[in-house]
């Protein structure tokens, strides 16, 4: 049997050809070179073409090239979905501190404390300590706007800090504002991550759909990885 092997050669996209004979057993051999700069790298084809010599690679065979076999084929970061791009949220930093209290804040709102500890995965990486630079406090990351609306005003608690940094009390007020979002967009989880990131009134100026902004829908994507990857 006559075979050639085409392979990515790094950066530049240099190709490397050879042929070779074998007997009885069929040899398959592909030598890579420069793997770590070859984008298609973890993608081998396989096909034979009119004149029976079998091409293997990790080069995208043309479009004319007929019976293509796909021997091992990984998609790229781009493809993947939910858990097999997220870390989980239980192997982040902090989380065995944040659990109870919220927990307890979503207790205390009947809502999915998954729910609630996906939100804070993805506001602070369960960081108590996290201000952002528009302001916004804590694990929920709740701005002092939204603790005043809870009646959380901007007393110090310890060390000069807002009331609301409180991991216990900052826990209760991001619970109780998540569970304002999801009646008010009746029980919609990603309507009310989208209007926890860009505020209801986004949320309903688009007709009560995730507005075109792209941080808030990386948002929700990423809230809702973390939920599905705690589900699991």
């Amino acid at each position: 049997m006559t075979m050639k092997a085409t392979v990515l050669g790094g950066v530049g996209g240099r190709i490397r050809s050879g042929f070779f004979s074998c007997r009885g057993v069929v040899l398959l051999v592909v030598l890579f070179v420069g793997l770590q700069s070859a984008p298609r790298a973890n993608q081998i084809w396989e096909f034979v073409d009119k004149d029976g010599v079998t091409h293997i690679g990790n080069v995208p065979p043309s479009a004319q090239s007929r019976g293509v076999i796909w021997l091992n084929r990984v998609p790229p970061a781009s493809e993947l979905k939910g858990k097999e791009r997220s870390a989980s949220a239980l192997q982040l930093p902090g989380y065995e501190d944040a659990k109870l209290h919220l927990e307890e804040a979503a207790a205390a709102q009947s809502l999915d404390p998954a729910f609630v500890i996906a939100v804070a995965a993805a506001e602070s990486a369960f960081n108590a300590k996290a201000i952002s630079r528009k302001g916004a406090l804590g694990l929920m990351q709740v701005m002092p706007a939204t603790a005043e609306r809870y009646g959380v005003a901007a007393r110090p608690f310890s060390g000069g800090e807002h009331a609301a940094m409180e991991p216990k009390v900052n826990a209760q007020i991001g619970t109780r504002y998540l569970a304002d979002l999801l009646r008010m967009f009746d029980g919609d989880k990603e309507l009310a991550l989208a209007a926890y990131n860009a505020g209801e009134g986004a949320v309903i100026k688009y007709g009560r759909r995730i507005p075109p902004y792209p941080e808030t829908q990386q948002y929700v994507e990423k809230v809702m990885r973390f939920y599905r990857g705690l589900l699991r």
